[in-house]
C-alpha cells in the first residue's frame, strides 16, 4: 500500500499561532476534515515562545509546531488510509492559522507493506 506524509511550511502567519486553544482547534478540524478518528493530543509550550502540538490519530497523527518569531508554522500530516486526503487536513490548518500566508507543501510517499526474509 502506498500513503502520502505531507509536510508543510506556513510562512506569514497571524498572532494566532501563538494561542494554544486555536492551534488545538485547527488540528481538530483538520483531522474532521480529513476524516479521521482522533484518540489523543497533547501540546508543549517552549521558553520563550513556540508550541508543538500533535494529535494522535487511529490512522497516525498532525502535528503543529509553531515559531512565532519568524511567524511560521511547520505542519506534518501522516494519515494511514490511503482514501483520506491529507491536503483537505493541510487546507483547514491554513484557513485558521495563516489565511493570507504563503503555504509550501513537500510530499513524502511511503510503502506500507510485508518485507519478505530471504
Amino acid at each position: 500500500m502506498k500513503i502520502r506524509q505531507v509536510l508543510a511550511d506556513m510562512r506569514n502567519c497571524g498572532p494566532q499561532i501563538e494561542d494554544e486553544v486555536v492551534l488545538r482547534d485547527a488540528a481538530l478540524a483538520a483531522a474532521t476534515a480529513a476524516g479521521a478518528t482522533i484518540i489523543g493530543e497533547h501540546a508543549q509550550r517552549y521558553v520563550p515562545h513556540g508550541i508543538t502540538l500533535v494529535v494522535f490519530l487511529a490512522e497516525s497523527h498532525i502535528m503543529l509546531t509553531t515559531w512565532p518569531e519568524y511567524r511560521m508554522v511547520l505542519v506534518d500530516i501522516l494519515l494511514c488510509n490511503p482514501d483520506m486526503s491529507e491536503d483537505a487536513a493541510v487546507d483547514e490548518v491554513a484557513r485558521w492559522l495563516c489565511p493570507d500566508g504563503l503555504v509550501e507543501r513537500s510530499y513524502v510517499t511511503r510503502s506500507i507493506e510485508s518485507l519478505e526474509v530471504a
